[in-house]
């Protein structure tokens, strides 16, 4: 059926003359014929596992907790294989280089301490959701609260925020590949994953997840291996040497200053990885990766799928992306040639990610279909994981618990199958209205979980985090996002730390009143002359698109009429920008100091690039190569002309603000709150032993009462110390092995002989530590 419509919708589109004019590409008979029969074999997974699926909601959530280690770290690998990720690898590798991917390889850390710390604790709850945990671990009506809250928030708003950014990844490879309209590519790609997520539940889709992965990562090998292949890349020998890309190659950032080094690994290996809830890679585990876990045999499979998913995501995983990234940048070093070769895709979506299915449409006949396949594949994985994983929140967590607690089990599956499709709906939603790019979305959704995961570790192992902690920390981190996002801004962000003296090296100050207030005065005047050149834009915008559904000569004319009012608008702020303006004061006493500072701006830029060619045995660059657009900004009264990567700390300190500000309130609210009821904490305390000096109190004081509930020894053995021994032997054993295949991609041999070494021996080590953390079987 979804075959059939994609048919029909792209000969309608081919009638108007808009699909091969428009992107230069058509899928021929055996493109088609691969990608029916993925179709094919994916609804037959899904039908075959409905009968099964629609017997209680234990099937169709969890499985009927029956499934194995190797299935469910397919399925977790698979989930986080999205159509999205190689377009936010794309637009990393694009924008910072390799070594932007630290970004989100920090959050190995918070996988590793998900396999040997938390993956036993939460198979050992064998709740039905990682929500119903919070009546389990707290006690009262605002554990309930909290439970019900969770369920809308995560389940429903920031589950579809999550499937809105994998579905704008859909949009645009459908504008690429296939030239359908935004609204044509939401439809026709959620089609075919809501029938069978809702038919078969989570059997269904880890199944085919088991199928999808298999064919995404074929596809992204052999995507990697044309994008080599290309006229203007030649070899991945030519690509690893050509000038354009040659500095982007590094994984590790420029140490010789710390504004390159801090926000790109620093912050993200020492901060974002344990204070951060990030789907997929929670602390303390959690979401969808929680009920993978949750439908495991038992504690070793439950081990054993979250650290091969680790293995996969992080070491395994991101070559292949990374390769077509950095060839994209030969192809297409700017934006505007892929919007002169691809004149038909949406002015909305022209951001750096598109780079990646631009350079999937280079592939030929059949491979294509393939390749297409694979990215369908990719898509749905995810979109199937997170349909399910927000239903079971949704029917489990909100209907039966507040709603109809006397809910059969044959009305619970009818409710997570309607779920299903309303959760796609809303995701589709947020797709076709407020994001545009995979960057955007990833910043979003950090920002909106800082500063609360460390509540997401700690509640295993003390006591006296109560509900109300988790109630203060979401409410106070939503708020503090929404204000830096919405209210402080990225330019306002700026002027907390621009006058500090931790980047005054990198700035000029001008304190004269007189041109402070000329400039500020003629930037609020410019304001209203770039809204009114903005609202125009989106005017052409939309009649672009109708021009587009016309003919093709339309759409050029659209597009031109386009084109110039952004170059119009673009020149007018740039002439009109602070700096611009300043520069243009030539008269001024202190001018020759600003050229000054200018000069030695770009004499760091020139000893930075120098010493990194240097290395690279490259051509040194002269003086006269380098130049430095400094940015500006009024602050305080006086107007700052700073370096550009004075801007790259933006995110981090947003990032650090939220993280203080929701820390010390749930800080605060923990220890003014009364803890949960001894009863609850006991009877927690005696299902999931998770022991330390944490719950020390509340064993004594059952103890003392004649309640013994650590029956296993937990306090006196506790497991930690060296489980986080075996969290740093992981973590080692990942890197060594991340960074050993990179070697080897860019033909050193040596190094990646060593780092396999490496990798040996920590696994050697790993399994001795291993052993000594003792694992429950599913009768103890």
């Amino acid at each position: 059926m979804q075959f059939k419509l994609i048919c029909s919708s792209l000969l309608a589109q081919a009638e108007a003359g808009s699909v091969k004019a428009s992107q230069g590409i058509t899928l021929v008979g055996k493109d088609w014929a691969i990608i029916a029969v993925f179709f094919a074999a994916i609804m037959l997974i899904g039908f075959l596992a409905a009968r099964q699926a629609g017997k209680s909601s234990a099937n169709f959530f969890l499985g009927g907790r029956t499934m194995p280690w190797w299935l469910l770290g397919v399925s977790m690998v698979a989930c986080t294989f999205s159509c999205d990720t190689p377009n936010l690898v794309t637009s990393l590798v694009r924008g910072d280089g390799v070594v932007a991917n630290w970004g989100w390889w920090a959050f190995l850390i918070t996988g590793m301490v998900t396999v040997f710390i938390y993956a036993q604790l939460w198979r050992r709850t064998k709740v039905m959701t990682d929500l119903e945990f919070y009546e389990m671990r707290y006690s009262g009506k605002s554990a309930a609260v909290l439970r019900g809250f969770r369920s809308l928030y995560l389940g429903v708003f920031f589950n579809c925020l999550i499937m809105g950014s994998v579905t704008l990844a859909a949009i645009k490879i459908g504008q690429v590949i296939f030239g359908v309209d935004p609204w044509v590519a939401v439809v026709l790609g959620s089609a075919g994953v809501v029938i069978y997520a809702t038919a078969g539940g989570i059997k269904s889709c880890i199944w085919a997840d088991f199928f999808q992965y298999s064919i995404a990562m074929f596809g992204a090998v052999y995507a990697a291996v044309v994008a080599c292949r290309q006229p203007e890349v030649m070899s991945l020998s030519k690509l690893l040497e050509n000038p354009a890309i040659i500095e982007k190659l590094n994984w590790m950032p420029d140490f010789s200053t710390w504004l390159a080094w801090v926000p790109l690994l620093l912050i993200p290996v020492t901060v974002q990885w344990w204070a951060v809830w990030y789907p997929g890679a929670e602390p303390g585990g959690g979401g969808y990766i929680a009920q993978r876990m949750l439908a495991a045999k038992d504690e070793k499979n439950a081990i054993g799928a979250t650290m091969f998913f680790n293995f996969m995501h992080y070491a395994m995983r991101p070559w292949p992306w990374i390769i077509v990234a950095l060839a994209s940048m030969v192809c297409y070093p700017t934006l505007a040639q892929i919007k002169a070769e691809f004149p038909g895709i949406d002015p909305t979506y022209l951001k750096p990610d598109i780079a990646y299915p631009v350079m999937i449409s280079k592939l030929g006949p059949g491979f294509l279909g393939l390749v297409v396949a694979s990215l369908i594949a990719a898509y749905m994985s995810t979109i199937g994981t997170h349909l399910n994983w927000g239903s079971s929140y949704a029917v489990n967590d909100f209907y039966k618990r507040f709603v109809k607690p006397n809910a059969s089990e044959k009305e619970m599956v009818q409710m997570g199958r309607l779920c299903t499709v309303l959760l796609m709906v809303i995701a589709g939603f947020f797709a076709l209205t407020f994001l545009q790019d995979a960057g955007q979305a990833f910043q979003i959704l950090l920002l909106s979980g800082a500063g609360t995961g460390a509540i997401y570790i700690l509640r295993w192992f003390w006591w006296r985090i109560n509900a109300w902690t988790e109630i203060v920390a979401m409410i106070v981190a939503t708020i503090v996002a929404f204000w830096i996002v919405l209210g402080v801004g990225d330019q306002g962000t700026m002027k907390w730390y621009v006058g500090s003296s931790a980047v005054s090296d990198r700035v000029y100050v001008v304190s004269d009143a007189e041109t402070v207030g000329a400039v500020k005065t003629t930037t609020q005047k410019a304001q209203v002359r770039i809204d009114a050149l903005s609202g125009e834009l989106e005017i052409l915008i939309d009649k672009w698109k109708k021009a587009s559904k016309e003919s093709v000569a339309a759409r050029d004319i659209a597009r031109a009429a386009y084109d110039n009012k952004f170059d119009e608008l673009e020149s007018y702020k740039k002439a009109n920008s602070i700096s611009s303006l300043v520069f243009a004061m030539g008269e001024k006493s202190w001018y020759a100091d600003l050229q000054q500072f200018q000069l030695d701006q770009r004499q760091w830029q020139l000893e930075r690039i120098n010493k990194r060619r240097e290395g690279l045995k490259l051509e040194l660059k002269s003086l006269a190569d380098i130049s430095v657009d400094l940015g500006g900004i009024i602050a305080n009264g006086k107007i700052y002309l700073y370096h550009p990567d004075i801007a790259n700390l933006k995110f981090p300190v947003q990032l650090l603000v939220c993280v203080i500000l929701v820390t010390a309130a749930w800080v605060i609210t923990t220890l003014v709150t009364p803890a949960s009821d001894k009863k609850t904490l006991r009877s927690f305390y005696k299902l999931c032993h998770p022991g330390g000096p944490g719950w020390r109190k509340v064993v004594e004081q059952a103890r003392a009462e004649g309640d013994e509930i650590d029956q296993k020894n937990a306090i006196g053995d506790w497991k930690l110390p060296i489980q986080i021994l075996c969290v740093f032997l992981g973590c080692i054993t990942i890197y060594s092995s991340l960074f050993s295949v990179g070697n080897f991609v860019y033909g050193n041999q040596g190094w990646g002989f060593v780092l396999i070494g490496v990798a040996a021996v920590s696994v050697f080590a790993l399994f001795k530590c291993f052993g000594k953390i003792g694992v429950e079987s599913s009768s103890d």
